[in-house]
């Protein structure tokens, strides 16, 4: 007991812990716990409260309000006790704090030491200290080092033990001594892909510059093939290796995490929006372009002017005589609007006639000069459907939406109330077939994707005159773009720290210009072929006054061979 108070009464006098935490484990017989426990107490009463835990494993000391630092000791039995694991789940996020585990039987065997310092490699305690009495009362402390390999280390002289820390948090970084990080290393454009023998991408290039900064490299962690037998990354995959614990932290960035208590992820490199890319419609055909200067309901409006001219003038007829018939009023009436001369028209007009005249006057001008300026500009440019950017206009086209298999349950878990009709046009893919429709841009879908994929996407038709894709405003949230890491990671401050440099310096953004080069050389992309020259409308609209005139004159020579037969 003497010995620890003296390991860890200098803590007390420096201030350097905020909070205490005890886990004690139920196996253990010593009877100086309590008094122990108290000793402790009076040596950090006046910086420090305390917190004692036992079986509870509910309990999250990263969501508790002791946010601050602490020292956690553990009086445990061996590895396998069951304190050990509740250690491990309430400190969960917190495993690079210092903690203090402390063996309570007398060692004369090594092995139950091996094993608790294996559990702290294992379970990223790699600033904790193991200590024991060996059986001729000799007290040590040992820890365990990660880089290059796992090394047991005894760090009985504290001092000097705590003075190469020291050194390290001087340096800013830490030196993993040539350690080989393995990760997957898939085509993921446009953050990483494989080119000419060597990666590229806008994300991999952050991650390897970071690896080589604390002296170490990548080796690629082989995966199986994807669906068509190629090399597209299956971030569901990749972050399930992660979770066991097969790979350090991903060189493969991603934005939609799902909440979890497995995984961590660096500072966000980039925020992103989740949105739909939905293919350009086609142009509308030639033939309707006399209708494009009017929208439906103003061409109503003209065909109700009509209608109101015809019914005044009948009204008018009816009501103070020179009644004749409705068919010369009629005729009269819509000879009037489209300016043809007929019998009589330069007489002296009555009333009547000056008011259909001034009305047709102001209606027509105002009308038809509308009409053949907008129509005259129409003619000089090709015209294009109304485009989708809501989700009722994707409705409303059935137009189906591709989505990958796995982000299709991220996206049920976070939008609740979506619409049946909208649910019904999801496709879901594996990642292999939904890069090759989105990448090559098969415009029978719209695709999900995030605004840096689609700035990537997007360089491919640039340069055309009517692209092919655009970025609708159909969006499902904005979501941090980061590296998959273990949680509790002992390069978690490293990385941590360099992310947020890279996010302020805008390096990010210099990788990502250069990195569509380097697919287009590798023949991942390509810069999409203009198929025919930007021309005017021409003059194929004009059919449609021909077709008109035939089918009138159809109708009118029935109408003339009903008369004849019936007179």
């Amino acid at each position: 007991m003497q010995y620890m108070l003296n390991v860890l009464s200098p803590f007390a006098q420096m201030n350097v812990f905020q909070e205490l935490v005890w886990f004690v484990s139920p196996h253990q017989r010593l009877d100086q716990v309590d008094e122990f426990i108290m000793r402790i107490d009076e040596a950090f009463g006046k910086s420090a409260t305390q917190t004692v835990v036992n079986t509870n494993t509910e309990m999250r000391m990263s969501h508790s309000s002791a946010r601050r630092n602490h020292i956690s000791l553990v009086f445990t039995t061996g590895a396998e006790d069951p304190i050990m694991k509740v250690f491990s789940t309430v400190l969960l996020g917190r495993h690079f704090y210092f903690s203090m585990v402390i063996y309570v039987d007398k060692v004369g065997d090594m092995q139950p030491i091996h094993e608790l310092l294996a559990f702290a490699y294992n379970q990223q305690f790699i600033n904790s200290l193991v200590y024991f009495q060996s059986e001729e009362g000799i007290n040590q402390l040992f820890g365990v080092s990660k880089f290059p390999v796992m090394t047991f280390e005894n760090r009985t002289d504290i001092l000097r033990y705590f003075g190469v820390m020291w050194k390290r948090v001087q340096d800013a970084r830490s030196d993993v001594e040539g350690f080989r990080f393995a990760t997957p290393l898939r085509q993921d454009l446009p953050h990483l892909f494989q080119s000419q023998g060597h990666y590229e991408g806008s994300t991999y290039r952050i991650i390897e510059t970071f690896v080589r900064f604390i002296n170490g490299s990548i080796t690629e962690l082989v995966m199986p093939p994807d669906g068509l037998g190629g090399q597209v990354i299956n971030m569901k995959d990749a972050l399930q290796l992660i979770r066991e614990r097969k790979v350090e932290f991903c060189a493969h960035a991603y934005a939609l995490f799902m909440p979890d208590e497995e995984l961590d992820k660096t500072y966000p490199l980039l925020v992103v929006q989740w949105c739909l890319m939905v293919p350009l419609y086609n142009s509308v055909s030639t033939y309707f372009y006399p209708l494009q200067p009017f929208a439906w309901d103003v061409w109503l409006f003209a065909l109700g002017a009509l209608l109101a001219l015809v019914l005044l003038e009948l009204m008018w007829l009816r009501m103070f005589g020179g009644w004749s018939g409705y068919h010369g009023a009629v005729l009269n009436s819509f000879c009037y609007i489209i300016n043809v001369p007929i019998e009589g028209q330069l007489q002296q007009p009555c009333l009547l006639r000056f008011l259909l005249l001034a009305t047709v006057f102001f209606h027509g001008f105002f009308l038809s000069a509308y009409y053949t300026s907008n129509l005259g500009s129409i003619l000089t440019v090709n015209l294009f459907h109304a485009q989708i950017n809501t989700m009722n206009d994707i409705v409303s086209a059935q137009l189906p939406v591709m989505i990958i298999d796995y982000e299709m349950d991220f996206l049920l878990h976070l939008n609740k109330e979506l619409p049946p009709e909208f649910l019904e046009l999801l496709r879901p893919v594996d990642s292999a077939i939904f890069s090759q429709h989105q990448t090559s841009f098969n415009s029978s879908f719209a695709y999900f994707v995030t605004d840096d994929h689609w700035q990537f996407l997007d360089e491919q038709q640039k340069h055309l005159k009517q692209r092919l894709f655009k970025l609708s405003g159909i969006c499902f949230g904005s979501y941090h773009l980061a590296f998959p890491l273990q949680m509790d990671s002992s390069l978690w401050r490293d990385l941590e720290y360099f992310t947020f440099r890279i996010h302020s310096s805008g390096l990010l953004n210099f990788y990502a210009r250069s990195s569509f080069g380097s697919a287009l050389h590798a023949g991942l992309v390509q810069r999409m072929p203009e198929n025919q020259e930007y021309t005017s409308a021409g003059l194929q609209h004009l059919a449609i006054a021909f077709i008109l005139l035939l089918v009138m004159s159809f109708l009118a020579g029935i109408v003339f061979v009903l008369e004849k037969l019936s007179s």
